[in-house]
């Protein structure tokens, strides 16, 4: 099963029995009752997609989504620029059983703070383990003794009592790892920090990008397995914020989309023409630029759990979106103590 990216601008999405078409436009002019051959651009199997991400100007005959919803296929619609807009979703979280256990444990504020606890302690667990591991490689760009500031971090978190101070320190210790990783970049691509809505350079452009992605994919999986994605419990709910899924994602965010970050600039995968700076302000990715993330981030990701090879004893990052989830339904019903992802607990391909 695969994820299908949408980004060619002025394309309609159609169906043609099981299978799925992406097609030209035609032209304002022309009347036709069919899709031409030659207006087809590629096409898919409908039993090989779980995932369907539109971007900008990509249009979605009522039939396919139709098609879409009755296989279970979720879609997500974004701008042109990558910012979620919202998901149609097919009718699967039938577990209202979940969603009750899920809104009590919000009243219970031990919960609460265990669950951010140990939830800030994984990111910075993960930041420092991508960071040495830098360290390590490259030691005339940066030395072991610029990250003592995280593993002090680390110590400041069992005397954050109530979700305000956790959400303090996690904030001055991401200013902290920001610093840091722009040093791992080139000196072409400056990068003050990090910034967003819009993102300033396009350093921020790719987190930007990347980061909702992830939540976007989160949130599917958390609605699927009966979740509300908006209520979380390190994330404060907010209108349309799925704050659940932000929760699960941070333990992620530094080894998936960080890291992918500082391979496309170092690798010289990407260059300037794959970004568009917008007159109002903002740099984002260029349809270039966004195939080009795809391209690894999907490499990154790697298929769900029940695709995996039985052999295979290197779990990729999609697995472990899976995992999790998994996990937080356990949690939520006592029967296991949070556990959030740990970089240095789990065997994640190296590619």
């Amino acid at each position: 099963m695969a994820t299908l990216y949408l980004i060619e601008q002025n394309t309609i999405l159609r169906k043609s029995g099981d299978r799925l078409l992406l097609c030209r436009k035609p032209p304002v002019n022309r009347y036709s009752p069919g899709v031409r051959q030659d207006d087809i651009l590629v096409e898919w199997p409908c039993s090989d997609i779980d995932h369907v991400m539109v971007f900008g100007n990509v249009q979605i005959t009522t039939q396919t989504l139709h098609q879409l919803l009755e296989k279970g296929i979720e879609t997500a619609l974004f701008t042109l620029h990558g910012e979620l807009l919202g998901q149609v979703t097919p009718p699967m979280g039938k577990n209202i059983f979940l969603r009750i256990r899920q809104f009590e444990k919000y009243q219970d504020n031990r919960f609460r703070i265990d669950f951010a606890q140990k939830l800030v302690y994984a990111k910075i667990c993960n930041a420092l383990h991508m960071l040495r591991a830098h360290a390590k490689n490259n030691p005339q760009i940066l030395e072991e003794r610029e990250l003592t500031d995280l593993p002090a971090a680390l110590e400041k978190i069992n005397e954050c009592r109530d979700p305000e101070s956790l959400v303090g320190l996690e904030g001055s210790t991401a200013a902290t790892y920001f610093k840091i990783l722009s040093k791992l970049l080139p000196p072409v691509w400056q990068f003050a920090g990090r910034s967003k809505r819009p993102p300033k350079d396009p350093a921020n452009a790719v987190l930007s990008f990347g980061y909702t992605l992830a939540a976007s994919e989160l949130a599917s999986l958390l609605d699927g397995a009966g979740f509300d994605p908006c209520l979380g419990y390190f994330h404060e709910p907010d209108y349309g914020r799925p704050s659940l899924a932000l929760d699960l994602m941070e333990p992620f965010r530094h080894p998936l989309v960080d890291r992918l970050m500082l391979t496309l600039f170092n690798l010289k995968i990407l260059d300037q023409t794959d970004f568009t700076a917008l007159p109002r302000g903002g740099t984002y990715l260029s349809e270039s630029g966004k195939r080009k993330f795809i391209e690894h981030y999907e490499k990154m990701l790697g298929p769900y759990q029940d695709d995996l090879p039985q052999e295979n004893d290197q779990p990729k990052y999609r697995a472990a979106f899976q995992q999790q989830v998994a996990h937080m339904a356990k949690c939520i019903k006592d029967e296991v103590s949070f556990a959030p992802f740990r970089l240095d607990e789990k065997k994640i391909n190296k590619s």
